[in-house]
């Protein structure tokens, strides 16, 4: 293996583990119909695709509903992953937040 071969493999194995969420969907649904699987991946939905698309009304509206949030659990114990979805959702949302205020990207 070459060394940039190992550098890109480490980096994605470092953004592949820990608190990330993968989508699967097991979280859903939601009581207060927060769409978990995408927003619980924006920070990297924002980076990994045209920003300008997860920065739509219709997805700000998505994000929004991370407010409602009253940590029932309901997500977190059905993760196959283990993770605090709502800290992962109120993560998510604070970084979105900031790149549409233009603030980071």
């Amino acid at each position: 293996m070459t060394i940039d071969i190992l550098g890109t493999t480490e980096k994605n194995q470092n953004e592949l583990t820990g608190n990330l969420c993968r989508g699967c969907g097991r979280c859903m649904p939601c009581p207060v119909g927060i769409e978990i699987n995408t927003c619980a991946r924006m920070s990297l939905l924002l980076r990994q695709s045209s920003a300008e698309l997860q920065l739509t009304k219709e997805v700000q509206d998505k994000m929004r509903r991370i407010k409602k949030c009253f940590n029932c659990g309901r997500c977190s114990s059905s993760c196959p992953y283990g993770l605090n979805v709502p800290k992962l959702l109120k993560e998510n949302y604070k970084d979105y937040m900031e790149v549409l205020a233009g603030k980071v990207i």
